[in-house]
């Protein structure tokens, strides 16, 4: 006999409901749907489910991956992150879309099929290209999977592998004396830009996750800085900075207009890279091939120098495991092993 339980699904910004409908009918033994405004319809709804049920209409799960996955962006407020991002989101769907087909449904995708999807964007593009596209899918795929739409997640070890390499690592970092040079330049300047840089420089936060603050999210009694990321399920995080950084970030700005909605902020990516330029000139830094995410890099480098352990890190950079920041940094992580064992030698010598 079919049974249902309706629940609640909460998150920052809104809450809907879901229903589960239990039946033997159903290949993995129930029938989930969530989205709904109100109790009552999702209540609704599963009663009128156990109905077609018990009247013997067969229910078949004949969703559309994209109509899933739109369905999932809305519950997920996807569509409230950084327009960078999101624009991710709209990319990978496209690019799903063109290799599988628009009506191609949720519970056929098979895992050699989305390894050959991967395998085929990723020709004559990097590791981190196929990873961004693969990070926007394979959330959904999985949350599909514990929807009972696929039975088993089609995402399970999947490669990310590119073949076009990435760039050089010396466009991703600079020197730690560059990297100081050009956080006292930012702190030297008044424009908003350059205040937002040099939040970015001393938090090691990505544009999406300063963007958005507040005046509430600079704690100068505490000395932390709240960043309300929204990229991974940990860039809302709060960063440990010095009480005087924050103080001299709140004077700063006290001189600045105030904005009606409360933003600290309202800078595009262009604006922030026009001052970045600027400053890398008044430093000697020529490469035109460096751009402010140089910062997040090497406030990486400079804490790892500092013996700064990598899950301390990891949480501070905001990314969803520390299986991320090792992958991203492994290479520095081996010449701090390096340094560490040279210092057990010294030890015992």
């Amino acid at each position: 006999m079919a049974s249902f339980t309706v629940t609640k699904r909460k998150n920052k910004t809104s809450t809907t409901w879901q229903y589960d409908v239990k039946d033997s009918s159903f290949k993995s033994g129930k029938k989930r749907k969530s989205g709904f405004k109100t109790k009552a319809e999702a209540i609704n709804a599963a009663q009128q489910l156990i109905r077609d049920l018990e009247d013997g209409n067969k229910i078949e799960d004949n969703k559309t991956f994209e109509a899933y996955y739109k369905d999932w962006l809305e519950i997920k407020n996807k569509k409230h992150v950084a327009s960078q991002q999101y624009y991710w989101y709209e990319r990978s769907l496209k690019l799903f879309n063109e290799w599988f087909g628009k009506s191609y449904l949720i519970g056929n995708i098979k895992r050699t099929d989305y390894q050959k999807f991967l395998n085929d964007f990723g020709q004559g593009r990097t590791d981190e290209t196929v990873r961004k596209v693969n990070g926007c899918l394979s959330p959904c795929l999985r949350d599909a999977v514990y929807d009972g739409y696929i039975k088993k997640d089609p995402t399970y070890q999947i490669d990310i592998k590119g073949t076009k390499k990435a760039k050089q690592e010396s466009t991703k970092y600079i020197t730690i004396e560059s990297y100081l040079k050009l956080i006292e330049y930012f702190k030297s300047r008044e424009e908003q830009s350059y205040i937002f840089l040099y939040i970015l420089g001393i938090t090691g936060a990505r544009y999406s996750d300063a963007i958005n603050m507040t005046s509430v999210d600079l704690n100068s009694k505490e000395g932390i800085i709240h960043l309300r990321g929204t990229k991974t399920s940990n860039a809302d995080r709060f960063v440990e900075v010095t009480t005087k950084d924050v103080l001299l970030i709140k004077s700063k700005l006290a001189n600045l207009p105030q904005r009606v909605n409360g933003k600290l902020f309202k800078l595009s990516h262009n604006a922030v890279k026009k001052s970045f330029d600027f400053a890398k000139k008044q430093i000697g830094l020529k490469d035109n091939s460096i751009t402010p995410y140089v910062l997040r890099h090497t406030h990486t480098s400079y804490l790892l120098s500092k013996g700064i352990p990598i899950e301390y890190i990891s949480k501070r950079l905001g990314h969803s495991s520390i299986s991320i920041t090792l992958d991203t940094y492994s290479h520095l992580l081996e010449e701090q092993k390096k340094e560490q064992g040279q210092r057990v030698r010294e030890l015992f010598s």
